[in-house]
């Protein structure tokens, strides 16, 4: 699997009775794969994975798995807090025909270094599959220390990346020095993977690129071709879009934009609600400023 350009973090659709929108999340997954996207993750925060039961998680995987159909890579969050619900749900994504999961670290909890490594370990031991390790302390309370990452990194050959969600560009320098050559270190933040991208990410996991993953693919090639201003450019213009589409809890904001652009994934799932009126009107004049066409 290619770590590498736009892994974008998938909303779940969802219908009035709050079950999965089979046939919304189709077409989403389509249209992601339509604007040439390089993998896709199903059930991460973005996904509303806490907001789901197994029965919807499976049915969500497979959903991805069957219309991705081996043209891009498919991870599947594991977003749980106990060790036994992560390797439960981690089976059935790789019997699936899931290429990697995404395992949140353990929350709730204290661990400590050691406590780090027996639950990743445990987790390769009974996955044995491609892990990334997912990092959001904001979210979670809990933050995996750049020494802690190190030695889970060398200690189990199964983690091959970490997604990456800070504010501080200098940890991710430090981790693409100390592991960057065993792993790949994802920006976790719409806001800055074009500076994370310049200072060596080799790629993001992001959230707005549900709605503009054209425009992603496009900032992420023009990094590449060294076309550095005319990338940081591109991002400043959507820039006022990704800004609203966090205003309130996401992904009640981007819900409503891909509803907007003739997406129909939903609504959110409490104790998430949907956006304000002054939120819906800021996306729909910011949509109708950047000429975001309608799918």
């Amino acid at each position: 699997m290619n770590y590498k350009g736009i892994m974008t973090a998938l909303v779940t659709p969802l219908t009035e009775n709050r079950l999965v929108d089979k046939t919304g999340f189709a077409a989403l997954i389509q249209d992601q794969l339509k604007n040439n996207v390089h993998s896709l993750l199903v059930l991460g925060g973005t996904g509303e994975y806490t907001a789901l039961n197994d029965e919807q998680r499976k049915i969500a995987i497979d959903i991805a798995v069957e219309e991705a159909a081996g043209r891009v890579p498919v991870v599947v969050g594991l977003l749980s807090p106990g060790l036994g619900d992560n390797i439960e749900l981690g089976k059935y994504a790789k019997q699936a025909g899931a290429d990697s999961v995404m395992v949140v670290t353990p929350f709730y909890v204290s661990p400590t270094k050691d406590g780090f490594l027996r639950y990743y370990e445990a987790l390769d031991e009974a996955l044995d599959m491609p892990i990334i390790l997912y990092n959001i302390p904001y979210k979670t309370g809990v933050n995996m220390t750049n020494d802690v990452v190190k030695t889970v990194v060398e200690k189990i050959p199964n983690v091959v990346a970490m997604k990456v969600c800070t504010d501080n560009i200098g940890d991710v320098i430090e981790l693409i020095q100390s592991v960057g050559d065993k792993i790949a270190v994802l920006c976790g933040e719409d806001y800055r993977a074009v500076s994370s991208f310049i200072a060596g990410v080799p790629g993001a996991i992001t959230a707005s690129s549900n709605l503009i993953p054209d425009v992603w693919v496009k900032v992420y090639d023009l990094v590449q071709e060294k076309k550095y201003e005319e990338a940081v450019a591109l991002h400043a213009k959507f820039f006022p879009l990704m800004k609203a589409l966090y205003r309130e809890g996401n992904p009640g904001p981007l819900k409503a934009a891909l509803n907007m652009i003739g997406l129909p994934v939903g609504s959110v799932s409490v104790p998430l609600v949907d956006p304000s009126l002054e939120v819906v009107v800021e996306l729909k004049n910011t949509l109708d400023e950047l000429i975001v066409p309608v799918r």
